[in-house]
């Protein structure tokens, strides 16, 4: 059995509305041999007569009457699906599911998003707020579009698109003694009781890595899986810590001081994206409102001097 086509569904709702096949051909720009062809094509595959044919007009038969409102929401809702399906492919109707950071989700993210939706107001938009190896997964499993994370140590399966150096900072109270200087070192650093940020973060990464600098063990006051948790804990005095330097971008309180290391060790923050899957242009335009904020903040990051 052949299937049903739209042309088909046109041919027949033209007839019906002019009652004529003449001036239905003319309509759908068609001869009218091949409107005819059309309409029979349909009558055979549903295995009924749908119209009623004499010399001076042409009417509905009772089961082309009953088929008729079933012709017309089918071809409206193909008609929609077109529009939305053009739409999708101008970036201007979807869905976008994507990962980030904490700290990029609390600065840059709420940004972008806002101004997002200014700009495609039916776009849906779904973030889920994670570590940098779940986001890695997330990208290769294809379960969102793409991520914001750290580079990856295997790029092979993704691509990486850097935004910012995220510079580690010193963090403490203001009533700690190093509270005034304008730059410590790691050395000063481990000489205080230290927060840690949990296992098998990037952040904890680069905090191991300054503590062997200076050949002293990392042997943490208390782990904190949150970074706002860490501020919390600091502001009270319960020991220092080292945070990324996106945070002067997503905090503004005077409980803690933010102070340059002078080691400068930093994480490369970018988009993640899969090699095996194409981006949506909704997806492609998100990143795109992103790049442009990281461009205009970019005075309030740290410059790597």
């Amino acid at each position: 059995m052949n299937n049903v086509t739209a042309r088909q569904l046109e041919a027949m709702i033209a007839v019906a509305d002019l009652g004529s096949f003449t001036e239905a051909a003319e309509k759908l720009h068609l001869s009218q041999p091949s409107l005819s062809q059309l309409v029979r094509q349909l009558e055979e595959t549903l295995g009924v007569r749908l119209f009623e044919r004499t010399t001076r007009r042409v009417s509905l038969s009772a089961a082309g009457q009953a088929f008729l409102p079933v012709a017309e929401r089918v071809l409206l809702r193909l008609e929609r699906g077109m529009q939305n399906m053009r739409a999708f492919a101008k970036g201007q109707q979807g869905q976008i599911s994507f990962a980030a950071l904490l700290t990029v989700g609390g600065s840059l993210i709420p940004a972008a998003m806002a101004e997002f939706q200014k700009r495609y107001p039916t776009i849906g938009l779904e973030y889920l707020e994670e570590s940098d190896e779940p986001i890695y997964q997330q990208v290769m499993a294809g379960d969102v579009d793409f991520g914001v994370s750290v580079a990856p140590v295997n790029s092979d399966d993704v691509n990486f698109h850097p935004l910012y150096k995220d510079y580690l900072y010193f963090v403490c109270s203001p009533e700690h003694p190093l509270a005034g200087e304008d730059e410590v070192s790691w050395h000063q650093i481990v000489e205080w009781p230290f927060i840690a940020m949990k296992a098998r973060t990037s952040m904890r990464r680069l905090t191991e890595q300054g503590f062997a600098m200076t050949n002293k063990p990392m042997e943490p006051v208390q782990v904190a899986g949150y970074q706002s948790t860490i501020l919390g804990m600091v502001a009270n005095n319960i020991g220092v810590s080292a945070l990324p330097s996106s945070l002067k971008l997503m905090f503004r309180r005077d409980d803690v001081c933010l102070i340059p290391i002078s080691e400068r060790l930093y994480r490369d923050i970018g988009v993640l994206t899969s090699r095996r899957r194409e981006l949506t242009p909704a997806a492609t335009g998100f990143i795109d409102v992103l790049m442009e904020l990281v461009e205009a903040n970019r005075s309030l990051l740290p410059s790597p001097e």
